[in-house]
């Protein structure tokens, strides 16, 4: 590069850097100084929070909605019946669960449901929730229970076909009063491990 546009670009970073300099000075100066200017940012962060508010609301209504259809479907899908079968479908949820979990808000609710068919396959969901509640997100993770309360009043009054065991509907204080030990997680095993990181899990999927 010449050194004319280096000089033009250095230019135009300065006047920048003043410009902001300069705002900065200005808003500390109106925020202190001006009761109508501090009114104003009041009612601006009232109005960010009310429209903040709406969305996590409308957000919670729309998952909620995609929760029960995906329970629809869940109550109508066979689970796999021979430990060899069990194994590869845990793999698979599990795998599918991690790559959807990372794609955004969109594909939230997806990943719940793949993890919630894996979990119905392991021997102690208990202990594998315990392992969720470390490694998946807290947005995955607060659906996954949401939807595992879903199928557990479903089997109370009779629809819950491909449910998860019982012991599983738990709470969260449940979940953290369990202590699972050994080696990564799989199905057709009596312990599963600490799960302290997605690789654990991913190798067992891979």
């Amino acid at each position: 590069m010449s050194a004319a546009p280096l000089r033009i670009a250095g230019a135009t970073a300065a006047v920048a850097l003043t410009g902001f300099l300069g705002y900065a000075v200005y808003f500390d100066y109106m925020r202190r100084n001006s009761p109508e200017f501090r009114k104003g940012l009041k009612k601006q962060h009232k109005k960010l929070a009310v429209a903040a508010e709406a969305q996590s609301k409308a957000e919670k209504e729309r998952n909620s909605k995609q929760l029960r259809e995906a329970l629809v479907l869940l109550q109508n899908e066979p689970t796999p019946s021979s430990p060899e079968q069990q194994e590869a479908y845990f793999q698979e949820q599990v795998a599918e669960g991690e790559k959807l979990a990372t794609m955004g808000p969109e594909y939230q609710v997806q990943a719940a449901s793949h993890f919630y068919r894996a979990l119905r396959v392991y021997p102690q969901p208990i202990e594998l929730l315990g392992i969720y509640q470390r490694v998946v997100p807290p947005p995955v993770f607060a659906l996954l229970i949401e939807l595992t309360s879903l199928t557990g009043a479903a089997a109370a009054t009779g629809g819950g076909a491909g449910a998860i065991p019982a012991q599983a509907q738990a709470s969260v204080a449940d979940i953290d009063d369990a202590s699972p030990t050994g080696d990564a997680p799989s199905p057709n095993s009596a312990s599963q491990g600490s799960g302290a990181d997605w690789e654990k899990l991913s190798e067992e999927a891979a």
